[in-house]
């Protein structure tokens, strides 16, 4: 019988603000190494200069990314930087989705990039809670995610406002600005769908 079973990679301070309205990448790969990394204050990073490198980084290696940073670019930061490995993948439906997500977390206790708002903008996906544990039963049912949205507390008139981190959502709550991505945002050959940038298990 599968029980209540919850994960959360968050402690305080691991959350870092996009410090421009572009550098949403940026901003989660600080987030995602803190989230990663243990070791508390000495190695959180939040600095701005920093941040604005990492974007840099990430544009560099994003292809037809409209100047800016796209997931294929976060991803393979991410790698380099050494918190991979990483990739992008896409997802036709929802409910799998978030199962995908919610196992990677649980098998590498890293968190999960989620490509919001058709492509636009960036969270991080740093916990869940679920019915069943995903090392126990393969078709257990994500009840909640953890996020972390770089634009708190700015939101957008559009999309919604933007959670607080460590805000626990809802999977309805969390549909209402993670959609299928359009396939005209950049060009890639991965199908439309719903977007992660999935940590995968070190070789």
């Amino acid at each position: 019988m599968p029980r209540a079973f919850a994960l959360n990679l968050y402690q305080e301070g691991d959350f870092v603000p996009q410090y421009t309205f572009e550098w949403c990448v940026a901003a989660s790969i600080q987030i995602m190494h803190n989230l990663i990394d243990d070791a508390g204050a000495a190695g959180t990073w939040t600095d701005r200069v920093q941040q604005g490198e990492l974007w840099e980084m990430a544009r560099a290696r994003s292809s037809n990314s409209f100047n800016g940073a796209n997931p294929l670019g976060w991803a393979k930061v991410l790698t380099k930087v050494g918190m991979g490995p990483y990739a992008v993948v896409s997802i036709a439906n929802y409910d799998v989705a978030l199962r995908t997500a919610a196992r990677a977390i649980a098998e590498t206790g890293r968190p999960v990039g989620l490509v919001m708002w058709r492509g636009r903008h960036v969270w991080v996906m740093s916990g869940f809670t679920s019915l069943g544990d995903p090392d126990q039963f393969p078709k257990f049912s994500v009840t909640g995610i953890r996020v972390q949205d770089p634009l708190y507390p700015y939101g957008d008139v559009r999309w919604g406002p933007s959670p607080a981190p460590n805000a626990l959502l809802t999977p309805k709550q969390l549909a209402t600005q993670f959609v299928v991505r359009a396939p005209r945002r950049w060009s890639s050959n991965l199908p439309a769908g719903y977007m992660l940038v999935l940590p995968l298990a070190k070789a």
